[in-house]
């Protein structure tokens, strides 16, 4: 199953942010905590994947301890019974690419940016399953993008010393009728997907994910989202993927992909800590 475009069944997960534009005027600023609010979500999603061990070492330091997705507890449902079916895949590394879609994100009382009903706010994650990911204590992903297409959050990141990079968005609907084509562009990698949701929509699940971030020369840091979705969906489609890099190639390698849940409403947070080394 690892050409590129895959049947998908939308499964049970967590969702998580969207994406900016960075620079590299953060490597300047004083870093320093920070709280953001993410409001107004409405359906965001994740591609999950599992990567070969030796592409996988090749995304992070190598240093790095992976975590392998063992039994497939708590997986999305594809990705579990693929592990059911052929353990050896087992040993394999959960990966997830989460974008949410936002209406305003805000740190106290101060608005960071501000989307439009045609344009929300992206805010996306790009990670790896591993241990005090990037040397952080309890970080149980591996950062390997932040990202956000708002200039205005992304200058906000900035000025707590944190890097956010670009993310490349575009959903067409079809003039014909039928399911919206979606491409995202993530680190020279193309997503593109072509679906729809199914079934009756369900409270959404709570999550938590401890991310450990950081660039070099830079800080470290425990980034943790808090999502608490008021919906969610399951969601059906068709996905391919484009790209020579390493991303692309673990992603093709993958005996499996899942999209979904498309998850609205609710409450996230995402809370930055400064962290020393583990």
């Amino acid at each position: 199953m690892s050409v590129a475009g895959t049947r998908l069944l939308g499964v049970l997960a967590l969702i998580v942010v969207r994406g900016g534009v960075g620079s590299l005027a953060a490597q300047a600023q004083l870093r320093q905590d920070a709280t953001w609010t993410l409001e107004g979500a409405r359906g965001g999603y994740c591609v999950w994947y599992l990567a070969d061990p030796d592409l996988a070492r090749k995304l992070v330091p190598a240093t790095t301890v992976l975590t392998p997705a063992g039994t497939g507890a708590g997986l999305p449902l594809l990705l579990a019974s693929t592990i059911r079916e052929e353990p050896r895949f087992a040993q394999w590394i959960l990966g997830s690419i989460c974008l949410g879609f936002y209406q305003r994100v805000s740190s106290g009382d101060h608005t960071l940016a501000e989307g439009k009903a045609s344009h929300p706010i992206i805010v996306a994650t790009n990670a790896l399953a591993a241990e005090n990911a990037h040397g952080v204590a309890g970080a149980t992903a591996y950062l390997l993008d932040f990202m956000t297409d708002n200039r205005s959050l992304a200058s906000a990141a900035d000025q707590i010393g944190l890097d956010m990079s670009g993310i490349e968005y575009l959903a067409r609907v079809r003039v014909e009728g039928g399911d919206p084509a979606v491409t995202i562009t993530v680190a020279g990698t193309v997503i593109s997907w072509s679906g729809h949701t199914i079934a009756d929509s369900s409270v959404g699940t709570t999550q938590s994910v401890s991310f450990g971030y950081g660039r070099p020369r830079g800080a470290n840091w425990l980034v943790q989202l808090e999502s608490a979705p008021a919906s969610s969906r399951l969601i059906v489609g068709n996905l391919s993927i484009a790209g020579r890099n390493t991303l692309a190639k673990a992603l093709l390698a993958s005996p499996a992909r899942a999209i979904g849940p498309q998850v609205s409403g609710g409450t996230t947070t995402l809370t930055f800590h400064v962290a020393t080394k583990k």
